[in-house]
């Protein structure tokens, strides 16, 4: 129970992170000075932290944090990106290593039917790859999360050709912008994001497969049962005290 519950919070956090759209990050500055010093202090606090709970805990304060001031104008979204990315820098890798109960090295077969397939000439990234299989009782649905790194245009190109083949569309937003630069020649936001699904709608795919792209070359694929996660997590709030 305990390591499904740190599964699926550990996947918000990768969405936060490493699924963010990928627009343009702004250069630290002064705006963020106070931010880089806590996160140092809370750095070297987590050395001594063996508890998960508490370690994920920190790491959501944080993201807390971030959030709350991007909603009051405190800082802007550039700003807000750039403090998420120093935060997967400094704890995202240390939260990986330290939750990843089931880390995946390859695609399961339920993922390779929905023509799912590795990246060429990628390299695997064992810290965030993680599995999760309806066959274990202590998670109760499949999932699996892949994260490839390379350089920015084997990602891409890697990326269009695994959404073809699975049949994953652009989003909305990354079309306009890519007929926008086709048309214009000016890149307005860099990366890419493949979904089957619209967040926070009730009608999911019985698979909701995400397949993105971040400036920096970074290609993750996720796909997640959402028929047997929502039948587990029913069983998980009946069975609360």
């Amino acid at each position: 129970m305990k390591s499904r519950n740190i599964t699926l919070f550990f996947s918000g956090i990768l969405f936060l992170i490493i699924l963010f759209p990928a627009c343009h990050s702004s250069k630290n500055d002064n705006n963020t000075k106070e931010f880089n010093s806590r996160v140092k202090k809370l750095n070297k606090s987590i050395n001594k932290v063996d508890n998960t709970i508490t370690l994920f805990d920190s790491l959501q304060n944080e993201l807390n944090k971030i959030n709350k001031d991007l909603a009051e104008g405190k800082i802007t979204v550039k700003e807000a990106l750039n403090k998420k990315n120093i935060l997967e820098k400094n704890l995202g890798r240390k939260v990986a290593r330290t939750t990843n109960y089931h880390p995946a090295k390859n695609f399961p077969d339920w993922a390779k039917a929905l023509g799912l397939t590795p990246p060429k000439g990628m390299k695997l990234d064992s810290d965030y790859s993680q599995i999760t299989s309806v066959n274990n009782p202590d998670e109760g649905f499949n999932s699996v999360l892949m994260v490839y790194k390379s350089n920015y245009n084997i990602a891409m190109q890697q990326a269009a050709e695994i959404a073809k083949k699975a049949h994953i569309p652009l989003i909305k937003e990354y079309k306009a912008a890519f007929e926008m630069k086709k048309k214009y020649n000016e890149e307005i936001v860099k990366g890419a994001v493949y979904m089957n699904f619209e967040p926070g709608d009730p009608s999911q795919p019985k698979y909701a497969i995400a397949i993105t792209v971040d400036e920096n070359g970074l290609l993750t694929i996720s796909a997640t049962n959402t028929r047997q996660m929502e039948s587990q997590l029913m069983k998980d709030k009946t069975n609360l005290p």
